[in-house]
């Protein structure tokens, strides 16, 4: 199915859409969440025509719907929310909730990475501040960086999407913009930049705020924007990474971070002739499981699934291997 996204109508403008997307399919039915896209929450904006033609990757590039579409025979019972898309053929094959506004947890990173992969130098150094290994709630995943400690911002990188380590996140953000705010304020521009206008972020790691949400669809339009840099996608695909640094006191740290995703790992399988390409995870408790992944098929063509608000991590797997036994038939 494809079909014009009423949000992008009232964001982009109707003349555009109509010029750049071909209608096929069921058609467009009427938007259920038009209530959650009139609401008044922060970082929401309307964008004019004018501003919308400066988008990149808009509407000719994307798949885009405003209903929920079932083209394909998956199970996402126990996720909130869930897209399924063939980036070929700009086609959703299957789409769930993909406009509700949904906790993003670490899948936030990947606006992270993408902000510093466009402003950033990926061999620019810099040293960790206390402020940015500090956290108000324990036990969140970090790459157990210390204050001094000195990195590349590509070593910063390969923690945040390998590990999901928040400590990487704010490092970065503070490389980056000077402060973790001035990050963040870049990370919300971004995202009106690229359309995912029902999204608004409070930091740079995911750690939950009432105020941090997103939504399916605009995590789409973030890793599709992503996905535009050759190391992004080469960072995703590590298993593991090995990083040398160097310590406050001059000595050199050697770390080893490992991917928190389990089609990456080999843990979780995929059908023959499908590659798990790399992606995303996200967990906290309010979020539940989530994951941004890219997969490939065996003519070549690829497709992004993504499933948000899982109630356990390995449900999420089984629920996302529901999409892939699609591939091969």
């Amino acid at each position: 199915m494809k079909c014009i996204n009423k949000r992008f109508v009232r964001v982009c403008s109707l003349l555009l859409v109509c010029s750049l997307c071909t209608i096929s399919g069921t058609g467009c039915g009427e938007n259920r969440l038009e209530d959650a896209f009139e609401a008044d929450l922060p970082g929401i904006g309307i964008q004019t025509s004018e501003e919308s033609s400066k988008i990149p990757y808009f509407a000719s590039d994307l798949c885009v719907t405003d209903t929920d579409v079932q083209d394909i025979e998956a199970d996402t019972e126990d996720a909130l929310a869930a897209c399924f898309f063939n980036l070929n053929e700009k086609k959703v094959l299957y789409a769930k909730n993909i406009h509700e506004r949904m906790y993003p947890a670490s899948t936030t990173k990947i606006m992270t990475a993408l902000v510093a992969l466009d402003k950033g130098d990926l061999d620019a150094q810099t040293t960790v501040s206390k402020e940015a290994i500090t956290f108000s709630e324990s036990g969140v995943s970090t790459a157990k960086l210390k204050e001094g400690d000195v990195l590349t911002l590509r070593q910063l990188l390969y923690a945040l999407l390998t590990v999901s380590a928040n400590d990487a996140a704010n490092v970065i953000a503070e490389q980056i913009a000077g402060s973790q705010d001035a990050f963040v304020e870049m990370m919300n521009q971004e995202a009106q930049k690229i359309g995912a206008t029902n999204t608004h972020f409070v930091n740079a790691n995911g750690l939950h705020s009432e105020d941090h949400y997103t939504t399916v669809y605009d995590l789409y339009l973030m890793f599709n924007a992503a996905m535009q840099h050759e190391e992004f996608l080469q960072m995703l695909q590590e298993k593991e990474y090995q990083a040398s640094y160097q310590a406050a006191d001059g000595t050199t740290v050697e770390a080893v971070w490992s991917t928190t995703n389990q089609f990456t790992k080999g843990d979780v399988t995929v059908p023959d002739g499908v590659t798990a390409v790399g992606g995303k995870t996200g967990t906290t408790t309010a979020a539940m499981s989530c994951l941004v992944q890219l997969f490939e098929d065996a003519q070549g063509e690829q497709y992004v699934a993504i499933i948000l608000g899982c109630k356990e991590r390995g449900i999420l797997y089984q629920e996302m291997q529901t999409f892939l036994s699609n591939l091969n038939n």
